[in-house]
């Protein structure tokens, strides 16, 4: 049973974006309001996309939580720091916090066999370790055809393909699994002993700040949701198609928000969810270059490196960033975290196809400078506005904000 989602605050109609921005006990300063929203304005225009939310931490403070444009556009709701969508794979990142906290307690191994804890695999997968579906290095497929929308039945699956179904030896090449995150589920409910969802609220959820973060149960009501929408073949926004999903959370069927993932981050890198050491062994290079495999031809090369459960990239200016990104019904999201310059970025667009990387950069490109240093202020900066103000914008614009080219109006959400 999920937690009751606390009530928004400072909910109110005023023209131009929704917005939460505070200063913080950080002596550090960003860039200001309008800068960030005048992005996602941009990125906006660019994609096409109804809405765009985003929420930005900087030196372990949530700073910024908002949004331009519709969370759903029939009944034309505002995009929001709390809207809520289902952010697809970046479950899969959230699914690596949680085995790395029991490979941290000592009730996991990262080299244990998969069987050691799913005995009914067959034997063609015994040679899969931990380490290997963390790093989609198992050889499995993406995805099975299921007798039963359940792990038991991905389990089933597996066993049904038998060796012929292995695409190559585990450790030997990559291929982006969803089954093989799927399975850590089985694995984590196995170990811990408790139900998935209750770990992950209890484990991480909780612990990091994340309210409105849950598992996409389909039959529930959710305060706040968001709706994905792709284009026709006129190049017409419509809505995405419907996807029942299987009772497989672990891969890709996690619900939040872009203030919950920054959240998540700011939690990440202060130590409350895993102890440093095994956060330096989380965003540990594991494969790099990543070599994809590719069915009846060479491996292909890709622009990232695979760490346990997370990508490491590098952006234009030369910085490492660790990330993930999802994709699904409509909606494309990305979590980036720059630990070394605490900085973490959350970004959701409404709207399929969307660059979430591309995006992503762009937004995390106005906290540095041309020689790549984080900002530290300067003369264009506000961030004088308390996160416990209410309505802090209500008639009138925040400093620096544009409307140029803008073709919507929202409401202002302190998250």
């Amino acid at each position: 049973m999920i937690l009751p989602l606390p009530s928004d605050l400072g909910r109110c109609a005023v023209a131009a974006a929704c917005l939460a921005v505070a200063s913080t006990a950080s002596a550090q300063t960003v860039p200001d309001q309008g800068t960030i929203l005048d992005t996602l304005g941009e990125i906006r225009r660019a994609t096409g996309a109804p809405g765009v939310t985003a929420a930005v931490a900087v030196d372990g403070e949530v700073i910024f939580s908002g949004g331009v444009g519709w969370a759903e556009l029939e009944n034309q709701a505002p995009a929001a720091g709390v809207t809520v969508h289902n952010v697809a794979s970046i479950s899969k990142a959230m699914t690596a916090v949680a085995t790395l906290q029991l490979v941290e307690q000592e009730a996991l191994g990262l080299d244990d066999r998969i069987r050691e804890h799913l005995p009914a695999l067959s034997e063609n997968v015994d040679a899969v370790t931990i380490r290997h579906l963390l790093t989609h290095t198992a050889g499995l497929r993406n995805t099975y055809a299921l007798s039963s929308r359940t792990v038991d039945g991905l389990v089933e699956a597996i066993v049904a393909d038998g060796p012929q179904g292995q695409l190559f030896a585990p450790g030997e090449l990559w291929s982006y699994s969803s089954a093989g995150f799927n399975l850590l589920q089985a694995v984590i409910e196995s170990v811990s002993g408790l139900d998935f969802e209750v770990y992950m609220q209890t484990r991480v959820w909780e612990p990091a700040g994340m309210p409105r973060s849950a598992l996409d149960v389909q039959s529930r009501i959710v305060p706040r949701r968001g709706r994905g929408y792709a284009r026709d073949d006129e190049g017409n926004r419509v809505n995405a198609a419907f996807q029942d999903l299987p009772s497989l959370w672990a891969a890709g069927g996690m619900l939040s928000t872009a203030g919950d993932l920054a959240r998540l981050g700011v939690a990440i890198n202060a130590g409350v969810l895993l102890e440093d050491s095994t956060v330096a062994q989380m965003h540990e290079v594991r494969i790099g270059p990543v070599m994809e495999f590719v069915e009846g031809g060479p491996p292909r090369a890709r622009g990232f490196s695979q760490a346990l459960g997370w990508r490491v990239a590098t952006d234009a200016g030369g910085r490492t960033y660790i990330n993930h990104s999802g994709a699904i019904r409509g909606v494309g999201s990305i979590l980036i975290n720059y630990p070394d310059d605490d900085l973490v970025i959350a970004l959701i667009a409404n709207i399929q196809p969307f660059d979430t990387r591309t995006h992503g950069e762009a937004l995390a490109q106005i906290f540095f400078d041309d020689d790549s240093e984080r900002r530290e202020g300067g003369p264009d900066t506000d961030a004088s506005v308390g996160v416990a103000l209410v309505d802090p914008f209500l008639g009138r614009r925040p400093p620096g904000f544009s409307t140029a080219g803008t073709d919507f109006v929202d409401a202002c959400s302190v998250d």
